[in-house]
């Protein structure tokens, strides 16, 4: 997976760090990241589709705007995703995001931790050569 955990950086959150050859490709692990964190992905069907745009000043704080987006619908909806596609606009500042998901169902989902939110511990988004890398920490 382009994402690995981070077990050692916080005790009472859980942080990860994420690579992508593009912005959009970064977003879209960021998503299945914290999907991962919340949810055995396995159990998840793409069956409710829900489509957003975010502005924001820069790359950094989009990719945290869209990462809280995450986490309210969520908790507004009960929804939780399984598939993203995200495409970032060239400056960075604006995206529009497709992600497809279910309700969740205590029964059939094996649900693991419930993400409260994203913290700027350690946050940011790094161009490094041909590769997009991020360190989240996430509040559960």
């Amino acid at each position: 997976m382009p994402f690995r955990f981070l077990p050692d950086v916080a005790l009472a959150d859980i942080a990860f760090e994420a690579e992508s050859d593009s912005p959009d490709g970064l977003f879209e692990t960021c998503g299945a990241a914290i999907t991962d964190i919340m949810v055995d992905p396995k159990t998840l069907r793409p069956t409710t589709e829900r489509s957003f745009s975010l502005e924001s000043e820069d790359l950094d704080r989009l990719l945290y705007d869209f990462m809280t987006e995450l986490i309210v619908i969520k908790d507004v909806e009960s929804l939780l995703f399984k598939e993203y596609e995200v495409k970032v606009s060239p400056q960075g500042t604006s995206l529009t995001a497709v992600i497809k998901g279910e309700a969740i169902d205590r029964e059939r989902h094996r649900l693991r931790n419930d993400v409260k939110a994203v913290t700027m511990h350690l946050f940011g988004v790094k161009h490094e050569g041909r590769r997009w890398r991020t360190t989240v920490v996430l509040d559960i």
